[in-house]
């Protein structure tokens, strides 16, 4: 269910200021802050390996040199293969320009303008390729060139040849400098981001200690789930996308060979190249599956000569994407991420903006994180309801604005649906009786109008009598009292709302077999006094909500034992949580009058109510069988 947030929109706001700033540190520093959450993210998934070992008596650093080892060699690995594999693929293109302008031809045929300039660009572009022989490039060093060199080759009009003199020693030190910064520097990073796994996954234990510590005692419960769920979630979910991923390779490439075995035209160039790479690039959210998916299609128009390939190709990729999209990733997922389905969406452009292509991989883990310091902190509680999964307004809140609305359509939407998941006692107890709660206050601080307030009334009205209508046609059985002895009668303490509950009331009994009456508030006090008197009642239930329950419940109660001094009597103080000796002290003291306050209390109180009055009618007609309804009818669960 759903939380309520408590602090205020002041509170809120005062934290904005510094969550601007704490933003715009994480833009600066992202040099260091990326390898680090990268460093993060990898010991997350690395950590259940490494205490697998250290449960098995392996020594913490021997199983850390393992893990990563071993780590390391499954990437270099595929980094090899990968490599090996575009080098295929390059030296083969060749071989199918001709392929390709056949029928970038036919598609400027069939087609006019832009399309057709377009193709006719492409063309161009692949027959330079094709035609362009590569020769060997000389060292450049401190050169001259000869009067006789230069007359020979003393280039056209058509034709320029740039120099390049180099006669400064530093102008060599300045290239080394150059190349070498572009290779080095991402060997610096991942240096960086190997030597920040192996620290934390050294010293997560110690890291946890200090983070407890620096929060304090106080709050040392808290923090402590906090970073459990923070971990588990974490955990749960890159191991169940590194599955999903596996998985999800293994199908493109046997995918794509049987496309290429069922062609009749030769295999699918290259199958493990194009299975690793959507294996690895669907860890990008969004994007990399289509990044993965548009070097093999491209590849099955230029190597197969019909349409068929290409499609089933196209196919395939959709076909899994969607599959894993929507079945798998949520079935094995789950809600172990927290996160709704527009925060993934918000947070990966969120963090490629703050991070490029890094903080897209890194978008779900962190977001993660801020879920999860939402759900624990109350200044941050506000990123647990914009980006959590968990339900915005509870069931209650949400029905009852929608009725502020006048969208009665939805309301009834909302408790139907709350009717199948859990059924008619607790769409009453859980959703609308405080619903009319929230109604009543707002009534009782004038801020609903008088069509608002009839609206709502009536609304709710109609609501209860379906839903009863719906849960009678679903148990034909309890269309009939089995217990027709006795009659319960359900009064209002004072306004609608409280008649609307005693509907309610009413009803329930109904569908537990036994006979009860719902009274109208329009009634004055006299007239139910006469109404008890002409139907009999052998028991009175007193509905009554707040503000105004005990007050009104005290003088219908009075009222009641002045003329009725012997009548049992449930008052339904309902949503109220004060102990029931305490509200029985408030209400009259007196042994007939038992209060309670929520319905399945009501329901068994007045069962127990209806008890002497059956046996009574057991003694004095001793040849009627009495069928009164059993307990477990009337409360399930008590025996």
């Amino acid at each position: 269910m759903a939380r309520t947030t408590n602090t205020g929109i002041v509170s809120k706001l005062g934290v904005m200021p510094s969550l601007c700033l704490a933003v715009a540190v994480i833009y600066i520093a992202r040099d260091v802050l990326v390898p680090l959450a990268v460093a993060v993210l990898l010991a997350f998934l690395l950590t259940p390996a490494v205490t697998w070992l250290e449960r098995r008596r392996v020594w913490r650093w021997l199983a850390i040199i393992l893990v990563v080892g071993a780590s390391l060699s499954a990437v270099g690995a595929i980094t090899w293969v990968i490599e090996q594999q575009f080098v295929e693929v390059g030296a083969q293109l060749p071989k199918y320009s001709q392929n390709i302008q056949d029928k970038l031809r036919s598609l400027r045929r069939a087609s006019a303008g832009g399309l057709a300039n377009a193709a006719a660009g492409v063309e161009s572009t692949f027959k330079t390729v094709a035609s362009t022989n590569p020769t060997a490039h000389q060292p450049t060093g401190a050169t001259s060139v000869s009067a006789a060199d230069h007359t020979e080759t003393q280039p056209s009009a058509q034709t320029s040849v740039v120099v390049q003199e180099y006669s400064e020693p530093w102008v060599w030190f300045q290239m080394i400098g150059q190349y070498s910064g572009q290779v080095l520097s991402p060997l610096a990073t991942l240096g960086l981001v190997l030597v920040f796994v192996i620290f934390l996954l050294a010293n997560r234990k110690d890291l946890r200690d200090r983070v407890l510590r620096l929060v304090g005692d106080a709050r040392l419960h808290v923090t402590t789930q906090a970073l459990d769920d923070a971990a588990t979630r974490i955990t749960h979910y890159l191991q169940m996308q590194s599955a999903i991923n596996a998985i999800y390779g293994v199908c493109v490439g046997i995918g794509l060979w049987l496309i290429g075995a069922y062609s009749h035209e030769g295999r699918f160039p290259n199958v493990l190249l194009w299975a690793l790479l959507a294996m690895l690039l669907r860890f990008l959210p969004y994007l990399g599956p289509w990044i993965a998916a548009a070097l093999p299609i491209i590849l099955s128009l230029a190597v197969f000569s019909g349409a068929s390939v290409f499609f089933a190709t196209v196919c395939l990729y959709v076909g899994l994407e969607v599959f894993t999209s929507n079945l798998i990733e949520p079935w094995l997922y789950g809600s172990s991420t927290g996160m709704s389905a527009v925060a993934i969406l918000a947070s990966a452009v969120f963090w490629t903006w703050l991070w490029g292509p890094v903080g897209l991989l890194l978008s779900t883990p962190l977001t993660v994180c801020l879920v999860v310091l939402g759900k624990y902190v109350p200044q941050l509680q506000f990123l647990a309801v914009m980006l959590g999964d968990e339900q915005a307004l509870e069931p209650a809140v949400h029905t009852y604005q929608r009725l502020l609305s006048f969208d009665q359509e939805e309301a009834r939407e909302l408790l139907h649906k709350y009717l199948k998941d859990h059924g008619l006692e607790h769409v009453y107890e859980d959703v609308l009786i405080p619903a009319l709660v929230m109604a009543e206050k707002d009534r009782y601080a004038g801020r609903l109008d008088g069509d608002c307030e009839t609206f709502l009334c009536q609304a709710m009205r109609d609501l209860v009598e379906e839903l009863g209508e719906a849960q009678k046609k679903e148990h034909p059985a309890a269309n009939v009292p089995i217990n027709s002895v006795v009659t319960v009668l359900c009064l209002p303490a004072h306004s609608q709302a409280d008649e609307i509950v005693g509907l309610m009331l009413a009803q329930l009994l109904e569908l537990k077999g036994q006979r009860a009456t719902a009274a109208s508030q329009t009634l004055l006090a006299g007239e139910m006094l006469e109404l008890i008197q002409s139907q009999k009642a052998a028991v009175v239930s007193i509905s009554a909500l707040p503000p105004g329950a005990i007050g009104h419940s005290r003088y219908l109660c009075k009222r009641l034992h002045t003329r009725f001094p012997d009548l049992p009597t449930a008052v339904g103080l309902w949503t109220n949580k004060t102990h029931p000796k305490t509200l029985l002290d408030r209400l009259s003291g007196d042994h007939r009058v038992h209060p309670v306050t929520n319905l399945k209390d009501a329901i068994a109180e007045i069962h127990e109510m209806v008890q002497p009055f059956l046996l009574q009618h057991a003694r004095d007609n001793p040849d009627v069988k009495p069928s009164s309804p059993p307990l477990e009818n009337l409360v399930p669960g008590r025996t």
